[in-house]
């Protein structure tokens, strides 16, 4: 989940600017600190790239689709969930961490 970050105005903070415009210029970050503490990495932002449309199904895809519906209704559903369940057995030990 992406989450949004808060923007800052940085046009009245003129070392704050020089420091971003390097960082956007180089590409590279910058670690910020207070001392001996690391207080925030300066990070170039990811050029947005555009969203690709989604390809627009087409009547045979729509078709094959609709076909498709009620196709497992004479599906043992007994067998299939032991099917299921024996696939997933495997001989392989288990995992310890």
């Amino acid at each position: 989940m992406v989450r949004e970050l808060n923007p800052i105005d940085i046009t009245s903070m003129p070392e704050l600017d020089r420091l971003a415009e390097e960082v956007n210029r180089t590409g590279r970050p910058r670690r910020l600190r207070r001392g001996t503490e690391d207080i925030a990495v300066l990070i170039p932002a990811a050029p947005r790239t555009p969203r690709r449309r989604a390809r627009q199904p087409s009547r045979a895809d729509i078709d094959a689709f609709l076909s498709s519906a009620g196709s497992w209704k004479d599906a043992d559903t007994d067998k299939l969930v032991a099917d299921i369940y024996e696939s997933r057995r495997t001989s392989r030990p288990p995992v310890e961490l």
